[in-house]
C-alpha cells in the first residue's frame, strides 16, 4: 500500500484507543492515526485545529458530546470524512441514528483483528478509488478551464482587432464565456499592452530561442494575470513578443491604481524571472463594452511611446474624450465606405474625425489613427487580403509618429486606404471563389456565434440568395448544414478525449444549451452525445 490515509480515533476509553492501535500493522495497510479524543467535543476542536483525516473511527457512547451528536456535527461540517462506528450489540437504535447521518461501516466491540483488517482493506481501497475519481475530476475542470480560456482569449482578439457581428451577438457569447462582468452598461475598464524586449547580446548564439522565450513571455503574462481578479490576459499570434490586458475597474479599483499596482508586478516578474525588459503601455479608461476598441487602440499608442527606461506609458492620465470623436457608428460609415470602394465617402468622413482645429493635441490625432489602421486591419482580416499587407499596416501604425505633419499623416491613411480597396474589389468582384473562401474563412472563425445567411449577406453587401449559392459552391454543402458540421465535429472531437461536461462543450461551439446540443448531436451522428463518448472509450 503505498498510499497513507490519516486517520482520528474518538473513544472515552484510552484501552480501547490503545487496543485499537495495537490491533494491526496501520502502515503496512495503508493508514497513519494521526488524532486521537475522547469525546465528540473535543474531536471537533482538534478537527478545526489540525488538517482534517480521511477516516473517523468513533464510539458511540461517550461523556459530554456521544457519537451520534458528534457524527451529525461532522456531516454538517466535514460531509466527505468517512466514518466508522464502534458498537455493542445492544446499540441497535444508536446504529439506526448512525445509518442516517452518512455512516456506512462499523465495528463491534470489543474490536476483533481479522475483522479490523478486512474492513480496513476495504476501506482503504474505498478511499484510493475516491482519490483517482478527485485526480480526474480536477484534471477534467483545469481541461474545461483551459479550453475556456483559450475561448475567452479568442473572443477579446476578435472584439478588438474584427468586425463585431452584433452588440446583443457579443453579450450573449460573453455570458457564455463566463466573462458576464464585461457585458455589463456601466462596465469600467483599461487595456494594458506588453512587450518584451531582449537585452542585447542575449541571444546573438541562441537566435532559434526567441520563440521559447515568447512561450515563457505568453505563460508568465498569463500566470501572473491569474493572480488577480478581474484582469483577462489574451496574446495575439501574429505578434508573439507581445501580450495584451484587459483589466475590468470597479468602486474599490477606480483610477489607474490598480492597473498600476498589476504593471509594476508584471514587471517585476518578467524581469526576475526571464531577465528580460519591458514596454508598457497603459490605456485611456473606457466606460461600456461600445468603447472596447478605443480603450485597445489607445493602450496600443501609449505602448508606442513607451520605452523601456520610461517603464510605461498612460493613455489614462490624458484629459481629453477620445470616444466622442470615434463612436461605433462612426466606425460604421467608415467601412461601408471602404467595403463600397467609395473613396470620396471615405474621405469625408475621414474629415469629420479629423477635424481642421489645430489645436487638437498631438496624442488625439495620433490615437484616431491608430483606430483608422485598426479598422482597416479588421477589413483586410475580414476579406482574407493576405499577410503583407497586414504586416504593412502594423509596419505604418508603428510609424505614425515618425511623420513631420499631420497632413503627411493623412496622405498616408488615403494611400492605405486605396490599398485595402484594391484587396477588397479583387475579392469581391473575382469569379466568386476568393469572396466565397474569405466568407467560410469568416464563418470557421465565428461559428461559435448565432450566424446567420441574412447577417453575412449584409456583412459582405451580397444579395442573401446569390450568397448562399456561392457558400454551397465553395464548401460544397448549404451554409445550414456547414456550420452544423463545423460544431458538431469540434464536440465530437472534445467527446472523444472524454473530459469535458456536455454543457461545457455545448457552450464551446455554440450551443446555447446542452439539450438542444444533444438534440442536434443525435440528429447529425445517430447516437446521444454520452452514447458517442462511451463508444470513443470502449474503442
Amino acid at each position: 500500500m503505498t498510499a497513507i490515509y490519516s486517520v482520528m480515533i474518538v473513544d472515552d476509553e484510552v484501552g480501547v484507543r490503545t487496543s485499537i492501535k495495537a490491533k494491526i500493522n496501520w502502515e503496512a495497510a495503508g493508514f497513519q492515526i494521526v488524532l486521537e479524543a475522547s469525546n465528540g467535543e473535543e474531536a471537533l476542536r482538534l478537527l478545526g485545529e489540525h488538517p482534517l483525516p480521511d477516516l473517523i473511527i468513533s464510539d458511540i457512547r461517550m461523556p459530554v458530546m456521544d457519537g451520534i451528536a458528534f457524527m451529525q456535527a461532522c456531516k454538517e461540517a466535514y460531509p466527505h470524512i468517512r466514518t466508522v462506528v464502534l458498537s455493542g450489540y445492544s446499540d441497535f437504535e444508536y446504529m439506526k441514528s448512525a445509518i442516517r447521518f452518512g455512516v456506512k461501516d462499523y465495528l463491534l466491540k470489543p474490536v476483533v483483528r481479522s475483522e479490523l483488517a478486512e474492513l480496513m482493506a476495504k476501506i482503504a481501497a474505498e478511499l484510493e478509488e475516491d482519490r483517482h475519481r478527485n485526480q480526474e475530476k480536477q484534471r477534467d475542470l483545469k481541461k474545461s478551464e483551459e479550453l475556456v480560456r483559450v475561448a475567452q482569449e479568442q473572443l477579446l482578439l476578435q472584439l478588438v482587432k474584427s468586425e463585431w457581428l452584433s452588440l446583443p451577438a457579443v453579450k450573449e457569447r460573453l455570458h457564455q464565456l463566463q466573462m458576464s462582468a464585461l457585458a455589463a452598461d456601466d462596465l469600467q475598464a483599461q487595456f494594458v499592452t506588453v512587450e518584451m524586449r531582449v537585452p542585447t547580446g542575449r541571444l546573438e548564439a541562441w537566435s532559434e530561442r526567441k520563440d521559447l522565450l515568447n512561450l515563457a513571455f505568453q505563460l508568465l503574462g498569463r500566470e501572473t494575470a491569474l493572480k488577480w481578479n478581474h484582469i483577462y490576459c489574451f496574446p495575439d499570434v501574429s505578434q508573439p513578443s507581445m501580450i495584451f490586458f484587459l483589466v475590468r475597474l470597479d468602486g474599490s479599483r477606480t483610477g489607474s491604481g490598480f492597473t498600476d499596482r498589476f504593471v509594476r508586478e508584471l514587471k517585476r516578474d518578467i524581469k526576475r524571472y526571464l531577465r528580460l525588459h519591458c514596454v508598457v503601455g497603459i490605456g485611456e479608461r473606457i466606460h461600456g463594452l461600445k468603447q472596447l476598441k478605443n480603450g485597445y487602440a489607445s493602450s496600443m499608442l501609449a505602448w508606442s511611446q513607451g520605452t523601456v527606461e520610461e517603464g510605461h506609458a498612460d493613455g489614462a492620465r490624458r484629459t481629453m474624450d477620445l470616444t466622442n470623436a470615434f463612436t461605433p457608428e462612426t466606425e460604421r460609415k467608415l467601412v461601408h465606405a471602404l467595403e463600397s470602394l467609395d473613396m470620396r465617402s471615405f474621405s469625408q468622413h475621414l474629415q469629420k474625425v479629423f477635424t481642421a482645429d489645430r489645436d487638437t493635441p498631438m496624442f488625439a490625432f495620433t490615437f484616431l489613427t491608430f483606430r483608422i489602421i485598426l479598422l482597416l486591419y479588421a477589413i483586410v482580416q475580414k476579406f482574407e487580403a493576405g499577410d503583407s499587407l497586414k504586416q504593412y499596416l502594423w509596419n505604418c501604425q508603428m510609424t505614425v509618429r515618425s511623420h513631420e505633419s499631420r497632413e503627411q499623416v493623412l496622405e498616408q491613411l488615403h494611400e492605405l486606404a486605396q490599398l485595402v480597396m484594391d484587396e477588397v474589389r479583387k475579392t469581391r468582384f473575382s469569379n466568386g471563389q476568393q469572396l466565397g473562401e474569405a466568407i467560410r474563412i469568416y464563418v470557421d472563425e465565428h461559428y461559435s456565434y448565432e450566424l446567420t445567411l441574412s447577417f453575412l449577406a449584409e456583412m459582405f453587401h451580397l444579395n442573401e440568395t446569390y450568397l448562399s449559392g456561392l457558400f454551397k459552391q465553395t464548401a460544397g454543402m448549404t451554409f445550414s448544414d456547414y456550420v452544423t458540421k463545423l460544431r458538431l465535429t469540434k464536440a465530437a472531437r472534445l467527446l472523444e478525449e472524454n473530459e469535458l461536461k456536455l454543457t461545457d462543450i455545448a457552450t464551446l461551439v455554440g450551443y446555447s444549451s446542452s439539450s438542444y446540443f444533444s438534440t442536434a448531436f443525435k440528429k447529425f451522428y445517430g447516437i446521444s452525445p454520452k452514447e458517442y463518448r462511451d463508444k470513443c472509450a470502449r474503442s
